[in-house]
């Protein structure tokens, strides 16, 4: 359990006391008095924390940064507002949120110059549930209550991610099954045509139609290649995020579906406008285009054309996949996003699309359907440049 708090305050006794509160000195045996019969046992220990400490704002987002790169974080920390230097308290609990959106604060000011609405409409909607508030002369009760709080909320939002990021890897393994047979059929392929054309490549009466059949197999050679690349990124999942350019998440997504399309009878179709980059965990963007995919070539059992495409505008890059099948009812669109709702029966987990609408919000974007019954759906995921 991660207990590492911040403490910044630029009186020196103060720090201490921060130190002598959340740090008690463990005395042992519980004195007592001449009215108990016995001594009893000894008291618990009280929780200790690790204090890192700074008596500027300066000083703190330097000694943060280090912390941040050795991969060591912070659950939170208990900031003054009046500091010595060009940094008050509020701006550093700013600039430590650029460096760690789910750092914790506690504000602690002995002035009255900025109400707690001040502060509220500084630090705006995003980060309203991260931060609070304490006046000054503060008492041991508050102190060590707050950081109980921070300690137990920081840990168990950790939790929850993890738990979060196994139905992730969960639900990843399941999309993996759903085109492991798609794959297979397409390596079946691949290696018939490798076969056939490195035997009819042996004749050596026609030197040209060896180099052409070569020229076949190295191509299919390479067809496998990427399959067995993409499939491996696919599969290892990673949320470390990179830049990549829509159009390659698209590709590398249907170079996993080729199979499953045409057994189904449906045509792909791309519409592929020049986008920029977008900063993404690749491996989960695709495993959202995968399921996404798979839910529109479900949703045409007789066949049909599916469009997967991309564009921009000012402040989003826009991804869809768009089917020609039989649409959404009415009394089933304001679920299809619940958890565990679905209408595949046994076939379906309901977890696919509630898990996508996690990860693109996660990304700060959004995804979001528009279906008619009998004509098809259109889901766009819109994620911020």
């Amino acid at each position: 359990m991660n207990n590492r708090i911040l403490v910044v305050d630029d009186e020196k006794d103060i720090i201490q006391a921060y130190i002598d509160l959340l740090k008690p000195v463990r005395t042992g045996v519980v004195k007592q008095s001449s009215r108990t019969a016995s001594a009893g046992p000894t008291r618990p220990a009280a929780a200790e924390y690790e204090i890192i400490h700074a008596y500027s704002g300066e000083e703190a987002l330097s000694l943060m940064k280090v912390e941040y790169a050795a991969g060591r974080r912070v659950v939170g920390g208990f900031f003054d507002v009046k500091l010595e230097g060009g940094m008050d308290g509020l701006q550093l609990i700013q600039e430590l949120w650029k460096l760690d959106p789910d750092l914790l604060c506690t504000v602690v000011t002995a002035y009255h110059d900025r109400s707690v609405d001040d502060i509220d409409q500084l630090f705006g909607e995003k980060f309203k549930d991260q931060w609070d508030y304490l006046n000054k002369p503060f008492t041991q009760a508050e102190i060590v209550q707050k950081a109980r709080q921070m300690v137990a909320s920081w840990n168990r939002k950790e939790q929850l991610k993890q738990a979060q990021q196994q139905l992730i890897q969960t639900e990843r393994l399941a999309a993996i099954g759903q085109v492991a047979r798609s794959i297979g059929h397409e390596f079946g392929n691949i290696l018939l045509a490798i076969m056939g054309n490195a035997d009819l490549a042996t004749n050596p009466n026609n030197p040209e139609k060896t180099r052409e059949r070569l020229k076949v197999i190295i191509q299919a050679a390479e067809r496998a290649n990427l399959i067995v690349r993409n499939l491996s990124s696919f599969s290892k999942g990673s949320s470390t995020r990179a830049e990549i350019d829509p159009v390659q998440l698209i590709g590398t997504t249907l170079s996993l579906i080729t199979h499953e399309t045409k057994k189904n009878s449906v045509t792909v179709n791309q519409s592929i406008l020049p986008t920029s980059k977008v900063t993404v965990a690749v491996s989960e963007i695709e495993q959202v285009l995968l399921n996404l995919i798979i839910n529109g070539i479900h949703a045409m059992p007789k066949g049909g054309a599916l469009e997967v495409g991309c564009e921009e505008d000012p402040t989003h890059v826009a991804l869809w996949v768009k089917d020609s099948g039989t649409g959404i009812a009415p009394e089933v669109l304001p679920h299809i996003f619940d958890y565990a709702f679905t209408t595949k029966g046994d076939k379906g987990s309901g977890l696919g699309l509630a898990i996508s609408k996690q990860i693109i919000e996660n990304h700060q974007g959004t995804l979001t359907v528009k279906t008619t019954l009998g004509s098809g759906s259109t889901f766009t995921i819109r994620l911020p440049k």
